[in-house]
């Protein structure tokens, strides 16, 4: 009997081998571009965490390469929580200087004149305007900041999970796919509004938001040689006509529109092993960074719904 079972043993010991170093599947993750709604990508990282999900790879496009890349350098669930809830939306999404720092002259200033934006006269004689209503100084800073810990790194393949992060160049129409840089400017082109915040200018490029090419990355991340992708979308609805009351409603609606074909594009392109994670977002705008917390825990009861097994 002992002699048959080690028979036995020796017959099944090329499958046990086999089983053994069998490679664990390359897990994506695929976060997509959508402004404030972007925040619900906290909360699917922490589902997932939760759930044992281990992510080998990170392609991100706009507040998706925000959170990403954040994750991707090696912050922590509760570390980016508590960015998402306490950070000053309105300053850092505004080229003012703390209110605090401004002069009593300078307050009155603003209080007296209206019109707050720049204008200057070229030396043609014509009126010239600025490429975009904010010019994200303060933006500029507050990556900076959060990403002074990966200042060093180059090479995005080095960082604690392997990161790019998609732009566009505005000149040429060309989707732009970084794997190598100064991560915070990096960040800032891929989440360059039209319009809404003036283009970077990066390795003589001039980039802008990377939705208007490539929303949802899943092609990307394929290319860094995922076998399983995990894909968060986020995409706005298409506002109706009665929604459409001011000139934001209305550039809000022309970036939809935009990164509407290229999203569905992508997504044509999911694999059965693929994973499609749509948090209920319907609710909340692009510009609802107030309602953070909520839109952190919309994208992580969608996720734990789902109870990702890959």
């Amino acid at each position: 009997m002992r002699r048959l079972l080690s028979c036995l043993f020796l017959c099944l010991l090329p499958f046990l081998a086999q089983a053994v170093d069998a490679p664990r599947p390359k897990v994506g993750l695929v976060l997509s571009g959508g402004a404030a709604r972007g925040l619900a990508h906290i909360g699917v990282l922490k589902a997932l965490e939760e759930q044992g999900i281990q992510i080998d790879a990170i392609a991100g496009t706009s507040m998706g390469a925000v959170i990403g890349g954040l994750y991707a350098s090696g912050y922590k669930i509760d570390e980016l929580e508590k960015l998402a809830l306490n950070i000053d939306w309105q300053q850092a999404l505004s080229d003012a200087p703390p209110r605090e720092d401004v002069p009593f002259r300078r307050k009155q200033d603003d209080r007296d004149f209206l019109v707050k934006q720049k204008l200057s006269f070229r030396d043609d004689g014509s009126l010239g305007l600025p490429l975009g209503v904010i010019q994200g100084q303060n933006l500029a800073l507050l990556l900076e900041s959060m990403f002074a810990h990966s200042s060093n790194t180059r090479d995005f393949d080095k960082l604690p999970i392997p990161f790019r992060a998609v732009a566009t160049d505005i000149t040429t129409g060309e989707k732009v796919v970084f794997r190598k840089g100064h991560l915070p400017k990096v960040i800032r082109a891929s989440m360059s509004i039209p319009a809404v915040f003036a283009p970077v200018e990066l390795d003589g490029r001039l980039l802008v938001d990377g939705g208007m090419t490539d929303n949802i990355p899943l092609d990307v991340a394929r290319e860094m040689g995922v076998d399983i992708a995990i894909v968060v979308d986020i995409g706005t609805p298409l506002r109706s006509r009665k929604q459409l009351a001011t000139v934001v409603d209305v550039l809000n609606q022309s970036i939809t529109l935009m990164t509407r074909r290229n999203s569905e594009e992508q997504l044509k392109a999911l694999q059965p092993r693929d994973v499609l994670i749509q948090p209920p977002l319907a609710a909340y705008g692009v510009t609802d960074f107030g309602r953070a917390k909520d839109m952190i825990d919309a994208g992580y009861r969608a996720t734990r719904a789902l109870d990702v097994r890959l």
